[in-house]
């Protein structure tokens, strides 16, 4: 596979995975999206600059794909619910659909995805998270 369609692959895999991590929220969404069409337009001006910069792409493309990994699988949106649920109509709510009773009594209905990663306290603590399934560890840049 070409660079260029490395990057263009690793592009519609961010958008994508903007629209599961924020399905339902426009302005999270829009504003994902923008930051990642920002990230690429930045990144293909300092291609242009210097065109011999392969290993400068070669870490962008690792980084947005653990990027799109971890919104994938480690984002999940709550949505305070009006007024307070009653167990019965929690038990009815949809089986993607969970819900979490705050401090100050307010619920949230959060919503759990097929690519959520769910796990124990157990497996997190001795290391052993899905997230990728290697030990590559994803840095955070300002």
């Amino acid at each position: 596979m070409s660079r260029r369609q490395q990057v263009l692959s690793s592009y519609r895999s961010l958008l994508r995975a903007t629209r599961i991590a924020f399905e339902g929220d426009h302005r999270v969404f829009t504003a994902a999206r923008q930051q990642v069409r920002q990230g690429y337009e930045a990144g293909r001006t300092e291609l242009r600059a210097n065109p011999k910069h392969y290993e400068e792409v070669d870490k962008r493309l690792e980084h947005a794909s653990g990027v799109a990994l971890l919104l994938r699988s480690n984002i999940v949106q709550g949505e305070l619910q009006s007024g307070n649920l009653s167990k019965k109509n929690m038990a009815m709510m949809d089986p993607g659909q969970s819900s979490v009773q705050s401090e100050d009594g307010g619920v949230y209905k959060l919503r759990i995805h097929k690519y959520t990663e769910l796990g124990d306290n157990e497996a997190v603590k001795g290391g052993k998270t899905n997230l990728s399934g290697t030990s590559k560890k994803i840095r955070w840049s300002n």
